[in-house]
């Protein structure tokens, strides 16, 4: 949580600029522009990512270094006020993303029963010789190194979209994007991956200070 907000901080800046004249001015909605010479087009649309295979190659690497870049941000921002807000409204996106992960946290420390059974067949599985432990605390960075893989995708396939559709666009470049970005078309299943990992990093450190203090005694 903390370090999403740390990360999500650093966008302040980016919002302060769209304020600023000289956004206004180099994201005039009446201008014209070559959609290959668009920023985040350019970033995203490079020989390698036209291939589905090298294109997830290349965004796992992306996540490790500038996961989310200005050109993303400002384009994202863009897309969501055109379709929720008004055109040119001054509605501040960092904030919202912030309340946003705010509400996120409150679903995944919710402990449900489906959670619960995970933690009752890691016990069960907990036989010696087997290993359980060590094969199970591979899962949480298995599953958010795909995570990040995944949304890093979703960004890339946009801009992918517009350059197939568009050869000129006005002002910003705008996205449109759907559940059939994500995984069998359910966003709601990389929060419910997010929840899942958290509770098996708790349950596991748990577990594993409990083995520690009870081998003590």
């Amino acid at each position: 949580m903390a370090l999403g907000r740390l990360k999500i901080r650093r966008w302040k800046e980016w919002e302060n600029e769209t304020r600023s004249l000289n956004y206004e001015f180099s994201h005039d909605p009446s201008r014209f522009r070559l959609v290959r010479e668009t920023s985040f087009v350019k970033e995203h649309t490079t020989l390698w990512d036209m291939h589905p295979v090298l294109l997830y190659f290349v965004c796992f690497f992306h996540q490790f270094f500038r996961s989310v870049r200005k050109a993303d941000y400002l384009t994202l921002r863009h897309g969501f006020i055109n379709v929720h807000l008004a055109s040119g409204s001054k509605f501040n996106f960092q904030k919202y993303i912030k309340r946003s992960l705010e509400d996120d946290f409150k679903v995944v420390v919710v402990i449900r029963p489906l959670l619960w059974a995970s933690a009752v067949v890691f016990l069960l599985l907990n036989v010696h010789g087997w290993k359980e432990l060590f094969w199970v605390s591979l899962l949480p960075p298995i599953i958010l190194l795909a995570i990040g893989t995944n949304l890093q995708a979703i960004i890339a396939k946009m801009a992918i979209e517009i350059k197939e559709k568009h050869a000129v666009v006005q002002g910003v470049p705008l996205v449109q994007l759907s559940d059939n970005h994500f995984w069998f078309k359910n966003p709601g299943l990389v929060l419910s991956l997010i929840h899942f990992t958290l509770f098996m990093n708790a349950f596991q450190l748990t577990y594993f200070f409990w083995i520690w203090v009870w081998n003590l005694s």
